[in-house]
């Protein structure tokens, strides 16, 4: 949980002018990279907690209590992003949400709330804040991850803007760019988005060669290049000391080079500067960020290259940068986004004590099929987490209901059919959960429409909720539960046959059963 900073005593604020802890006051020195953040809420005390947690090298944080307060520092301060509280008195956090994103667009808000009231959660989401944070279950770590999320969005939207404003390139350019910034917005594999950045490189400058390398310094303080992209071969591996190579000491730098004739630059090296073209001309720019280094390197146009086009070729490497680590950060989340359903499924299987490993046997039978069909990658995994998580509306039933050996009254058949509504409602704060909510909400529909809880039929009931619906029946049929004699697997396979059609999805249900029956060996060991 985030912890309470130490006490200190803050001056009163007359005219809402600012205290000590303001920009005005930021420790910093001038010049260097600082992203400012503002945090807002009633309560001194979490504020200052709040922000303590997220200072750091390359991050100032001001505390205030005061929305009036807050809105006239961001009249003098340009804040990449503010956690603001939802809950404060004359002004609430949504209402001033939109006033520091009417007064600068490109603040991002992280909105920060002790009571979890799911319309405030919807109406930001409506309002574009960033996210949506829970103090009681707040954790700094999860605190700091969205803050910083929070500046890189901030800074690509800023540095979107300054291309288009700045520059006086030509239409194709322009469209280029524009294109090009949504695509690397949108890209979540790195493979995929340093084509897209090599690609776009050399349509913007002309050049016959483009590459982009990746590096890190080691221990002894040398580069040693880990991965390139593109054109050329370059030494993967090999160290560089300083002054040996061009890209390296760019990417060391931070400046970019444009030179004639590379063999003629005395940093010249080629292991890493070789691009394998007899035009003349290069142009080297970094791709610098807190958590990477590297360079972009275009060579080889029969007319000179120029300085116009050195920085076009910087402002793309800038935004490839930005979209570099973003795309790291998304490997990052996609690793908690599994932790955090693990945990749910854990949660879960303590809490629906007759149903222990039913979800992830339902979600190994679901992954069988969605292969068998041959859906792309990213709807495999939404079935797969849409598996994995059906049943977590379970946990808001009473526990003792479900721990009950005795059949279902009438009243609790009832309060037992409102699980998916209640897992859709569960998940639904949380962005990339809200993509396995057609999944888990019609899991129990069936194919001839007389299911729960919309009594959708046929082609309505989503993809995932007819594969879901045949691989929960069926584990559900070969478990020993209070409600019903265990079928062997050969007995519930026959069962899914007979219903095929009625409560199935006929293609469904016959791929399910030869898939079973193909791979039952290896299914009884996952």
């Amino acid at each position: 949980m985030l912890m309470r900073s130490r006490e200190h005593e803050v001056p009163a604020v007359p005219g809402h002018e600012p205290d000590a802890s303001h920009p005005e006051r930021f420790t910093h020195p001038p010049g260097t990279l600082c992203h400012h953040v503002l945090v807002v809420d009633d309560d001194v005390a979490f504020a200052r907690t709040v922000a303590d947690a997220l200072n750091d090298r390359d991050i100032e944080a001001v505390a205030v209590s005061d929305p009036l307060e807050a809105l006239a520092l961001a009249r003098r301060t340009s804040f990449s992003a503010a956690v603001v509280d939802l809950i404060m008195p004359d002004m609430d956090g949504l209402e001033l949400a939109r006033e520091l994103r009417r007064g600068n667009p490109a603040t991002e808000v992280v909105l920060l709330t002790g009571h979890a009231d799911m319309r405030s959660a919807i109406e930001g989401i409506r309002n574009e804040l960033f996210d949506y944070l829970q103090k009681d279950s707040l954790q700094s770590i999860r605190l700091r991850r969205a803050v910083r999320a929070a500046i890189a969005r901030s800074e690509l939207r800023a540095e979107n803007r300054r291309l288009v404003s700045g520059l006086q390139e030509t239409t194709r350019r322009l469209e280029i760019l524009n294109e090009v910034s949504a695509r690397l917005a949108a890209e979540t594999h790195l493979d995929s988005l340093t084509a897209e950045l090599v690609r776009a490189a050399r349509q913007l400058v002309g050049a016959e060669a483009v590459r982009l390398v990746i590096m890190e310094r080691n221990d002894l303080g040398d580069m040693t290049i880990r991965s390139a992209f593109g054109d050329g071969e370059v030494a993967l591996g090999a160290k560089f000391g300083q002054g040996d190579g061009i890209s390296t000491g760019v990417a060391e730098s931070g400046a970019p080079v444009r030179v004639e004739v590379p063999r003629d630059n005395p940093a010249y090296s080629s292991r890493c500067d070789d691009m394998g073209t007899a035009l003349p001309g290069l142009l080297c720019v970094p791709l610098v960020r807190p958590t990477l280094s590297g360079a972009l390197t275009a060579a080889g146009r029969a007319r000179p290259f120029s300085d116009d086009d050195l920085a076009l070729l910087a402002s793309l490497a800038r935004q490839g940068a930005i979209a570099i680590e973003n795309t790291r950060a998304h490997e990052v989340n996609r690793n908690f986004f599994t932790h955090a359903s693990e945990m749910l499924v854990s949660l879960l299987d303590s809490h629906d004590v007759h149903y222990e490993g039913h979800s992830r046997a339902v979600a190994a039978l679901a992954d069988m099929v969605a292969r068998r069909l041959g859906l792309p990658e990213e709807d495999r995994r939404t079935i797969h987490f849409g598996a994995l998580l059906h049943d977590v509306g379970k946990l808001r039933l009473p526990p003792g209901l479900l721990a009950s050996t005795a059949p279902f009254s009438a009243e609790e058949r009832v309060l037992v059919r409102q699980h998916p509504a209640l897992g859709v409602e569960i998940l639904r704060p949380v962005a990339k959960w809200g993509l396995l909510a057609p999944i888990i909400h019609t899991h129990h529909e069936r194919w001839d429409g007389h299911g729960y809880p919309r009594g959708l039929a046929g082609s309505e009931i989503p993809l995932g909720g007819r594969i879901v619906a045949v691989a929960e029946a069926f584990e559900a049929m070969t478990r020993s539960t209070p409600y019903g004699t265990r079928r062997t697997l050969d007995e519930a396979l026959a069962e899914i046959e007979t219903c095929a059609g009625t409560q199935f999805d006929p293609g469904v249900a016959r791929v399910f059963v030869e898939e079973h029956r193909l791979n039952r060996e290896r299914l009884r060991g996952e």
